[in-house]
């Protein structure tokens, strides 16, 4: 019964009800030797079938584990070839990362547009299975580490009898060109594999809810290999949903060639059933690991600038982390200042990072995708009241409250006595009567951040401010200061609507 109610919940809220994408083998590896296959490669490199070729003598090559390089011959041949997979630096692979390479024409995509593109080389799906063999896999998703990889093969030496060829894996995500020639490649089936074996993170988005200890941690994932040259783009999404509902954006993103050279994108992963200023905290902390990781130095391009594409409450999170609130938060919530409080070292850091924090001055820009900035009437109706009822707090959000509550009774004001029971959960925290939900709304986004609305009103007629995406009202979606506002013609699940998707890669382009 509670997932049939946390079901209807999530269809409303999150509009996270998305098709499962498919991805389908639909063409298997010829039955040719290795020398057969690279010789048919050779013959004409930038015919398909030569192409064709060299795709499924990668894939058999890398299935008999033959490593960086090794002999191709055959008894009676008149001619063998000596093969090196090298690799050139930022944007090209080893053979070895990836534990398979597969031609991306074998397969067939549902459900996801399939943007390809003509040009030098064969495109490949490389995958990896994400067992943590390197420090910064753990943020990459744990489904897989899937990326378009395109296979460029050159002749480097020839002799009667022995030929030297040289395979690069190259990524299209950093390399436009090869050899002064548009690169192919396949943007689309890399993220079909990844969404083929999301289905554990399409049952936590819901089942998460229910449960004090979620199914994964909240997590920062990079979709794409780190560049310290592209601004990242951050998805945060909201509630009762998870990064599934960017698949159909990424997808667009990546294949948008203005977009691809600028920007690298990460998706944000949280439990959504805790208020998102919790949430907000930990994508800050995460993001100060990551980049002490990726940039130790703090001289990368890429660790300047950060722009923020966010749905629903997840644009309350994005918001947490551009703003300053000084006192606001801690003068609603508590009845004594914060030196008077009984508390160790580390709650009383954490207390300051949950309610006094600094902003993060690399966000540049904030994409509002129907974010409810002063709440909505949802949270107070029967439908909020039993979403209240069914949601339950992570434990580490409920016991941190509750420890400083039991060692400082009567420091909660009355307004935020919930949080001193566990109870204050991402429901209740949109409810436009909520404080942190009022002193969000009136802090001001930093001048030097550019704010952009994406707001639905389900194609009705009517007046624009009695208008509504059906869980959010105009008046709380929209922002006098913003620098666009784009209205679309869809509900609150509005993000993979065409002019949605439109509307972001303008944005994204200026």
């Amino acid at each position: 019964m509670k997932n049939a109610l946390l079901l209807l919940l999530c269809l409303m809220f999150s509009g996270c009800a998305i098709a499962p994408v498919k991805l389908r083998l639909v063409k298997h590896e010829a039955e040719e030797d290795l020398l057969m296959l690279l010789t048919r490669a050779l013959v004409k490199p930038e015919t398909a079938d030569s192409k064709d070729a060299l795709a499924h003598f990668i894939e058999r090559w890398k299935a008999e584990s033959r490593g960086e390089r090794g002999l191709v011959t055959a008894a009676g041949a008149s001619v063998d070839y000596e093969v090196t997979f090298a690799s050139k630096g930022a944007g090209t692979y080893s053979a070895d990362y990836f534990d398979q390479l597969q031609p991306a024409e074998d397969f067939e995509l549902q459900k996801l547009a399939h943007h390809r593109r003509a040009g030098a080389g064969v495109p490949l799906l490389a995958l990896r299975e994400n067992r943590h063999r390197e420090p910064l896999e753990a943020f990459y998703p744990p489904e897989a580490i899937t990326r378009p990889v395109t296979a460029v093969a050159t002749m480097t030496q020839s002799s009667a009898t022995r030929r030297k060829v040289r395979i690069e894996l190259v990524c299209p995500l950093s390399h436009e060109k090869s050899g002064g020639k548009a690169l192919a490649a396949d943007f689309s089936v890399p993220w079909g594999a990844l969404l083929a074996r999301s289905g554990k993170l399409k049952q936590s988005q819901l089942l998460d809810f229910l449960s004090r200890t979620p199914s994964r941690p909240p997590r920062l994932y990079l979709m794409e290999p780190y560049n310290p040259n592209k601004e990242p783009l951050i998805m945060i999404h909201g509630l009762l949903s998870s990064p599934l509902v960017w698949a159909k954006l990424s997808n667009e993103l990546w294949a948008d060639e203005a977009v691809r050279r600028r920007y690298q994108i990460w998706h944000f992963h949280y439990n959504t059933s805790a208020p998102a200023l919790y949430s907000a905290r930990l994508l800050r902390a995460q993001l100060h690991e990551l980049r002490r990781q990726l940039d130790p130095e703090g001289d990368d391009p890429a660790m300047r600038h950060t722009t923020l594409v966010t749905h629903s409450m997840g644009g309350l999170v994005g918001k947490a982390l551009a703003v300053r609130p000084g006192d606001a938060f801690w003068e609603a919530a508590f009845t004594v200042p914060p030196e008077k409080l009984t508390v160790n070292a580390e709650d009383r850091a954490m207390l300051h990072d949950a309610f006094s924090w600094e902003p993060d001055r690399s966000i540049r820009r904030i994409i509002f995708i129907a974010v409810p900035h002063r709440g909505s009437d949802f949270a107070d109706n029967p439908v909020g009241r039993l979403g209240s009822w069914l949601t339950v707090p992570p434990t580490p959000f409920r016991q941190f409250y509750e420890r400083i509550s039991a060692a400082n009774p009567g420091a909660f004001t009355p307004a935020y006595a919930e949080l001193g029971s566990g109870r204050l959960d991402s429901v209740n925290s949109l409810s436009p009567k909520q404080p942190t939900l009022r002193i969000l709304a009136s802090l001001p986004v930093p001048p030097a951040v550019q704010i952009h609305s994406i707001i639905g009103n389900r194609g009705k007629a009517g007046p624009l401010e009695r208008s509504s995406d059906g869980v959010v009202p105009y008046v709380s979606s929209h922002l006098s200061n913003a620098v666009s506002e784009k209205i679309v013609p869809e509900g609150h699940g509005c993000v993979s609507h065409p002019d949605t998707m439109a509307e972001v890669r303008r944005i994204l382009a200026r």
